[in-house]
């Protein structure tokens, strides 16, 4: 409840800006529209996902049991950070209505600058979310799907 108005208040901004243009929120413009803003946006969501990520890479490949408790916490982490950066992206992206042909085969826009970002912030997200799933899983319930994706992984 603590963080309900800043929720409410981000919404409200995110809103107007989606509605009234970046210059509205911003104070930058169509023509400028990277701010130190995009910046922060970006290293901090992919600053905190790259220590879950690194912790979770260690664990496994260096086989460390005695850290294995950290590791679904750093996952957790990891998605909150990579699912923040591509929020962020989404939201800094000039013409957000074209966002959906980012994944349609043949209209990608190989020129803009943030393409390699987004298809990498795909590609995390999903990984991550798939790691991430069978913590989820158990705590739903889900024995049938846990069962399935412990057999895939």
């Amino acid at each position: 409840m603590l963080l309900a108005p800043f929720v409410v208040l981000c919404a409200l901004l995110i809103l107007k800006r989606l509605v009234l243009g970046l210059g509205s929120v911003t104070d930058l413009n169509g023509g400028y529209p990277w701010g130190i803003w995009i910046a922060f946006d970006l290293l901090v969501g992919t600053g905190l996902a790259c220590g879950g990520w690194a912790l979770a890479w260690a664990v496994y490949v260096f086989n460390r049991g005695e850290y294995h408790p950290r590791v679904r916490p750093a996952l957790l982490a990891s998605l909150f950070g990579y699912t923040l950066g591509g929020l962020s992206i989404t939201i800094d992206v000039g013409r957000y209505w074209n966002l959906p042909y980012f994944y349609i085969p043949g209209h990608f826009n190989t020129s803009s600058v943030l393409f390699e970002t987004a298809v990498c912030m795909t590609i995390y997200i999903g990984v991550v979310a798939l790691e991430f799933a069978p913590a989820l899983f158990e705590r739903l319930g889900w024995k049938v799907s846990l069962k399935w994706l412990n057999k895939a992984m």
